[in-house]
């Protein structure tokens, strides 16, 4: 399956982690893509401020608007990324592997996954997918 990533926006959500659980489910349901995800703690000197979210996530461009609305009520707020053409064929790549994996609920063997050099070990350290070694078989799944 070739996915059309111009019809897909890559947006950053900052804000707190106690609504946090909403921008989730409408990434799901949208059928976009949280790709990586940060939490921090906000300090002036020595006093805490508050606990913040980050996450870079891509979703159908038709949904941005639905996703601001979403992310203002709960106090958060988005913004939109411009990327360069070669971080965009990285992402299709990533979209590609993670619908393919999504295809099949079970483990995947890897000779039957196209992707890209290193890919794979990438999408495990971001958690998407997880790795497991069968003798001399690698496969992979969804997380």
């Amino acid at each position: 399956m070739h996915i059309n990533l111009y019809m897909y926006s890559l947006v950053v959500f900052t804000g707190g982690p106690h609504n946090f659980h909403e921008v989730e489910e409408f990434v799901e349901d949208a059928g976009g893509l949280i790709i990586q995800r940060d939490t921090f703690s906000v300090h002036r000197g020595q006093y805490f401020l508050r606990n913040e979210v980050r996450v870079l996530c891509i979703i159908p461009s038709t949904d941005e608007d639905t996703l601001r609305e979403t992310a203002r009520r709960i106090k958060g707020e988005i913004e939109g990324l411009d990327v360069n053409q070669d971080v965009l064929e990285r992402i299709q790549s990533l979209l590609e592997v993670y619908d393919r994996l999504a295809e099949e609920p079970s483990w995947t063997p890897e000779d039957e996954i196209v992707a890209d050099d290193g890919l794979l070990d990438e999408m495990v350290d971001m958690e998407l997918i997880e790795r497991r070694k069968m003798g001399h078989r690698v496969e992979y799944r969804l997380l």
